[in-house]
C-alpha cells in the first residue's frame, strides 16, 4: 500500500497513475479532490486508487487523512509515502515578502515534515520507506529562486538527517532531486500568474525595468523545462519498488545535462557565483 501526496498534477499525478497500473493500492492525496487533476485520476485508474483531500499546511487535514488511510488499509500495510506537494512564490529577493518565504516553507518543507511524522507509525510497522521529492534547487544556487530554493535546501537537509535516524528502525529514506521538468509549477500559465502577482509588489518607479527582467526569466524557465517527465516517474518507481534503492536519485533529461549539473554542483562557491552572474544571467537577459 502506498500513499502519494500532491497528486493534482505533475510528478505525483503521473506516479499515482503508474503505480495503479502496476497493481498497487494507492492513496492519492489532492488539494482539490474535485478538481480536473483528481477527476482525471478517477477516470484513468482502477478502484484500488483512493483519492482524498489533504492540505499539507494544516495539521487537522493531515490527521483526517491519516485516519482515512488507517481505516481503509484492510489487511495491507503502509509500504511507502511519497512527499511531492510543492509550490513556488516570489522571484527577486529584493522585492520578496516574508509571506512568500513562509508559503514555500509551509508547503515544500514543513508539509513534508508533517506528513512524515503523521504516517511514521504505519511505516515503522511495515519497515517501509519514505520518498521525498526535493529538487536540484535544494543542491545548487540559482538567482531569482531564493524562496523556492531555501525550502528545498531545508527539505534535502531534513531527508539526509532522518535517513540516519530511521535506518535503525528499518525505515529507508530516499531523496529524488529532479532538474527542471514540465509540471504545473513550470507551466506558462502558472509562471505568468506568479510573475504578474509579484510585479504588483514592486515599487512603481522600478516596475518597468524589473518587469522586463522577470518576463525574460520566466520565459527562460518555460523554454528549458524538459517534457520527459517519465524519467522522474521511472526513478520514483525504482525508489518505491526496488529491494535496495539508491539513497538519492537525480533525474536528468540526458547525460550531457547530468554531467553539466554535476560539475556545477561540485564547483567552489566562487566559481558558481561567476557562472551565475557572468554567464547565466547575461545569457537570459540578452537572448530572452
Amino acid at each position: 500500500m502506498l500513499r502519494a501526496k500532491g497528486c493534482d498534477s505533475g510528478f505525483g499525478h503521473e506516479f499515482a497513475t503508474r503505480l495503479d497500473s502496476r497493481g498497487f493500492h494507492v492513496f492519492a492525496t489532492c488539494l482539490f479532490p474535485s478538481g480536473p487533476g483528481a477527476l482525471e485520476l478517477k477516470k484513468r485508474c482502477s478502484s484500488k486508487l483512493h483519492i482524498l483531500h489533504m492540505d499539507v499546511t494544516q495539521d487537522e487535514s493531515e490527521k483526517k487523512g491519516y485516519e482515512y488511510v488507517k481505516e481503509n488499509l484492510g489487511s495491507c500495510e503502509m509500504w511507502a509515502i511519497v512527499n511531492n506537494a510543492g509550490t513556488n512564490k516570489g522571484l527577486s529577493f529584493e522585492y520578496c515578502t516574508l509571506r512568500d518565504y513562509e508559503d514555500c516553507m509551509n508547503v515544500n518543507f514543513l508539509g513534508m515534515v508533517r506528513v512524515t511524522k503523521t504516517f511514521l507509525p504505519l511505516l515503522k510497522q511495515a519497515k517501509g520507506r519514505i520518498v521525498n521529492i526535493t529538487s536540484l534547487g535544494g543542491e545548487v544556487p540559482f538567482p531569482y529562486l531564493s524562496c523556492y530554493a531555501s525550502s528545498k535546501y531545508a527539505a534535502v537537509g531534513f531527508t539526509d538527517c532522518i535517513r540516519q535516524e530511521l535506518d535503525v528502525l528499518g525505515v529507508s529514506v530516499v531523496s529524488i532531486e529532479p532538474e527542471l521538468f514540465k509540471t504545473g509549477l513550470t507551466s506558462k500559465e502558472y509562471l505568468k500568474t506568479m510573475k504578474d502577482s509579484f510585479i504588483k509588489q514592486v515599487d512603481k518607479s522600478l516596475k518597468q525595468g524589473h518587469a522586463a527582467s522577470l518576463e525574460k526569466f520566466t520565459n527562460f524557465l518555460i523554454l528549458i523545462a524538459s517534457p520527459k517527465v517519465s524519467i522522474v516517474t521511472d526513478d520514483l518507481e525504482a525508489a518505491v519498488t526496488l529491494v535496495h534503492p539508491s539513497y538519492t536519485y537525480k533525474p536528468r533529461r540526458n547525460i550531457f545535462i547530468f554531467l553539466l549539473v554535476f560539475i556545477y554542483e561540485i564547483m567552489p562557491r566562487r566559481c558558481q557565483l561567476l557562472i551565475g552572474t557572468k554567464v547565466i544571467l547575461p545569457f537570459i537577459f540578452f537572448y530572452f
